[in-house]
């Protein structure tokens, strides 16, 4: 009798599949120009809604980009750090999209195409091995501001 390998799961080939079929079909839309890959930018804050050095600067060529282009569709999320009372937290990561908000509102970008919400820390970074407790912290200080151009 002849010996066969064992065969793998069904299901992992069928997810296989379907991840392929997914990530070949985003990238030939792309092609396409039906749509166009989300641009993310991290903006970091030194605290409350203070910017951290550069960062203003670095934020405001950002949203110049989105300004000219009326396609563009502007998403601002905010966080916060993890530690502390959560609804402090909430209030201070929608102040800071708020903040950005209210740039971007000033840059010439309509309310029809900015969101801005706060989500506070509820979805912190993973932390990099070797990284003290309150870099860490400090990293989680930040907004995402997320270009995406509509069709």
């Amino acid at each position: 009798m002849r010996e066969t390998a064992p065969r793998p799961p069904r299901r992992l080939f069928l997810a296989s599949a379907l991840a392929a079929l997914t990530a070949g079909g985003v990238a030939a839309l792309v092609a396409l120009g039906a749509v166009d890959q989300p641009k993310t930018e991290t903006f970091q804050f030194a605290r409350g809604t203070s910017f951290a050095n550069g960062e203003e600067a670095r934020l405001r060529a950002l949203l110049a980009e989105a300004a000219t282009d009326a396609r563009i569709a502007v998403t601002v999320i905010g966080h916060s750090g993890t530690q502390g009372d959560s609804a402090a937290n909430v209030a201070l990561s929608e102040a800071r999209a708020v903040l950005v908000a209210e740039m971007a509102d000033a840059m010439g970008i309509d309310d029809t195409r900015l969101s801005a919400t706060g989500i506070g820390g509820a979805s912190p970074l993973s932390k990099p091995d070797g990284t003290s407790d309150r870099a860490f912290e400090a990293s989680l200080a930040r907004v995402d501001v997320t270009l995406q151009v509509r069709r």
